[in-house]
């Protein structure tokens, strides 16, 4: 879950094809406190994007070319130089195309932040048209690369939730390589996996205030666990299937109020990931 500010975006200098709000952000955290280590063959959808050589937010492999991240994650700065064109009601590509190249770079197939890992050539970054970064509505954009993942050692797409669960899903896990100590913000050199329980969206808006929590998101809570900062856009699995990706939550990544993850089955947000990606 972003940290509140410009902390999570990703470059300086964009050409966004697309209208998004540029209001005051939520207080938000993009965050794995109290997980374990994890090893990325247990967890071969996990990516890692960093800016300038250092980590910034996770991914999620979805297909042969493409993968999944917040949208704030890609998202430009308030005071970034932009071009805007209106997209309205329409899930056609808003694109974001980097000027400077060399200042983003997506990363999969390692365990740690150190060690081998695969670097994967990103041809551009597509945020969901609807997303607002004043209240994280609609957070997901989509990566393409130029290549294929399927190419590579440990790393594998992971399945989408297509629909509504008819019922709460049991553990889920939610992974990242972000801050562990929220007393010295250290980020975890080493993969980590944390247990949460879903939570209903009525008791989510209960803990949060009603209007922050869309029917665009998903709420889950664990006993020991929470996202932190550098986690966002990482994914929170349930079962075998990609069911949220980190999005905001307290700056405190602790338990006084559930984390809140984009829900890849809100049918708009579906609806994006399918126009654009074809999966």
């Amino acid at each position: 879950m972003p940290v509140s500010g410009s902390f999570l975006s990703l470059f300086a200098c964009v050409a966004l094809l697309c209208t998004v709000g540029f209001g005051a952000e939520e207080q938000r955290s993009g965050r794995i406190v109290g997980g374990r280590n994890a090893d990325i063959k247990d967890h071969p959808h996990m990516l890692l994007l960093r800016k300038n050589g250092y980590a910034t937010c996770g991914a999620v492999v979805i297909g042969a070319k493409y993968a999944l991240t917040a949208a704030h994650c890609v998202y430009p700065a308030s005071n970034t130089s932009t071009v805007r064109s209106r997209v309205e009601d329409s899930m056609a590509n808003c694109v974001i195309t980097m000027l400077v190249l060399d200042q983003i770079s997506l990363h999969g197939g390692g365990t740690t932040q150190t060690g081998p890992s695969v670097q994967f050539a990103v041809e551009r970054f597509m945020v969901h048209p609807k997303y607002s970064d004043s209240g994280n509505d609609n957070d997901v954009a989509i990566i393409e690369i130029s290549d294929e993942f399927s190419d590579y050692r440990n790393v594998q797409p992971i399945a989408l939730q297509d629909i509504e669960p008819s019922t709460l899903a049991g553990a889920c896990n939610v992974t990242g390589w972000g801050v562990t100590n929220t007393r010295t913000y250290a980020v975890s050199n080493t993969l980590q996996v944390g247990t949460l329980q879903l939570i209903s969206p009525r008791t989510c808006r209960l803990q949060w205030h009603p209007s922050t929590v869309s029917v665009n998101m998903i709420c889950a809570r664990g006993e020991a666990a929470d996202a932190c900062a550098g986690d966002s856009g990482g994914p929170l699995v349930c079962g075998d299937r990609l069911y949220g990706l980190v999005s905001w939550g307290t700056m405190r990544c602790d338990r006084t109020k559930p984390a809140v993850f984009t829900k890849i089955f809100a049918s708009g947000v579906r609806a994006f990931i399918k126009v654009n990606s074809g999966i």
